[in-house]
C-alpha cells in the first residue's frame, strides 16, 4: 500500500466514482498482442472494483503496465548478422535505407517471441485537497499513470506539487541541526549529500548515524542534503528527495493494530486502504505546511481530448 507517492495537483474536476468506473471500463487493461511493445490500463483496485472510495475522499484506481522485454542490443546483434549475410551475397554493401528496412523486420519478426513484464501501482485521488498520489518509482512511470488518466476523463490538467521553500533547505537543517527539526519528527538512517554545484559527486549514506561527525564535516563543507530518511511519530516512514517525492514509505504498525481482523483479501485491502491513505495525505499536508506552503504554478488553457480530436 504506497511503497512512494508522488504527488501532483490537479487543476481539473474529478468525476464521482460511479462515472469514474464507468469511465476506467472503456480503458480497461489487457494483456500486449503479439505485435505489441507495451500495453496499459486500469485494473481492478478491490475485488471486482474498477475504482475504490476511501472516506468519501479518496478515489483509488490501480494502473496496469506491459511490456515486452526485446533488448535493443539483441535487436542490434541480429541486423549486424543478417546484414553481413546479405552484404556477402550481394557483394556490395548495404545502404542506410536497406539496413533501417532490415532493422524493422528484425524488431517485428522477435516482438512476438519476447518476453513480457506486468507492473501494478496505486493512484489515489485526494478529491478535497485536490491531490493525485501516484505509487510510482519514477516521474517517468507516474506520467504514464496520468497519461491514462488524462485519456480516461477527457480532460486532466495536473502539475508536480511545488512547495515555497526547497525541501533541500529544510532536509540540511533538520541534518545539520536537530533544534531545527518539527516536533514528532525524527531522523532515519540515510541521507544523500550533493555540492550546491553538482561538481563534486554524490554521497549516499544508508545505516549510519545522520548524527555523527563525518555527517556533520560534509555539511560544515558546504554539503546540502538532497534526500533524507525521516519518521513521523506513530505515522510511517519515508526518504524525503529533493523533488518532493517520497520514497521507501514504511506505516507504522500501530496504524493497524486496532483494527479488526480480515477475512480475505479484498477486507485487508480496504482496511489498510482506509488506514495507511489517510494518514499518508495528513504526513504530506504537515510536510507542505513545514515547507511554506504550497505554491500554485501558472496553469495554460488546453483543449479537451474531444476538442482535440476534432481539430
Amino acid at each position: 500500500m504506497f511503497d512512494n507517492a508522488l504527488i501532483y495537483r490537479a487543476h481539473s474536476r474529478f468525476p464521482d466514482t460511479d462515472q469514474l468506473a464507468q469511465l476506467c471500463q472503456k480503458q480497461l487493461f489487457r494483456a500486449c498482442a503479439a505485435t505489441e511493445a507495451k500495453r496499459v490500463g486500469w485494473s481492478t483496485v478491490c475485488g471486482d472494483q474498477m475504482v475504490h472510495p476511501v472516506n468519501s475522499q479518496f478515489l483509488v484506481l490501480r494502473f496496469s503496465r506491459q511490456e515486452r522485454l526485446l533488448p535493443a542490443a539483441a535487436v542490434k546483434e541480429e541486423v549486424e548478422e543478417r546484414a553481413a549475410a546479405r552484404e556477402k551475397a550481394s557483394g556490395s554493401p548495404l545502404r542506410r535505407a536497406e539496413k533501417q528496412i532490415l532493422k524493422e523486420e528484425v524488431y517485428e519478426e522477435l516482438l512476438p517471441r519476447a518476453l513480457k513484464r506486468t507492473g501494478h501501482f496505486l493512484v489515489a485521488i485526494d478529491t478535497q485537497r485536490g491531490w493525485i498520489l501516484v505509487d510510482a518509482a519514477s516521474r517517468k512511470k507516474a506520467e504514464e499513470a496520468l497519461d491514462l488518466l488524462r485519456l480516461t476523463t477527457g480532460s486532466l490538467k495536473v502539475t508536480p506539487l511545488a512547495t515555497r521553500d526547497r525541501a533541500t533547505d529544510l532536509m540540511t537543517r533538520w541534518l545539520a541541526n536537530p533544534a531545527e527539526r518539527a516536533e514528532g519528527w525524527e531522523l532515519g538512517e540515510a541521507c544523500q549529500l550533493e555540492s550546491p554545484s553538482g561538481d563534486e559527486g554524490v554521497i549516499k549514506a544508508t545505516e549510519v548515524d545522520l548524527e555523527s561527525d563525518e555527517i556533520q564535516q560534509h555539511l560544515e563543507g558546504g554539503r546540502i542534503c538532497s534526500a533524507l530518511a525521516v519518521a513521523r511519530t506513530d505515522q510511517l516512514a519515508l526518504v524525503l528527495q529533493d523533488d518532493l517525492a517520497l520514497k521507501k514509505v514504511k506505516f507504522d504498525d500501530a496504524l493497524i493494530e486496532g483494527a479488526a481482523p480480515s477475512d480475505d483479501d479484498a477486507s485487508a485491502f480496504d482496511t489498510e486502504a482506509h488506514l495507511h491513505i489517510p494518514a499518508l495525505a495528513a504526513v504530506i499536508e504537515e510536510l507542505i505546511g513545514l515547507l511554506g506552503g504550497e505554491v500554485s504554478p501558472v496553469i495554460e488553457e488546453e483543449a479537451s481530448t474531444e476538442e482535440q480530436e476534432a481539430a
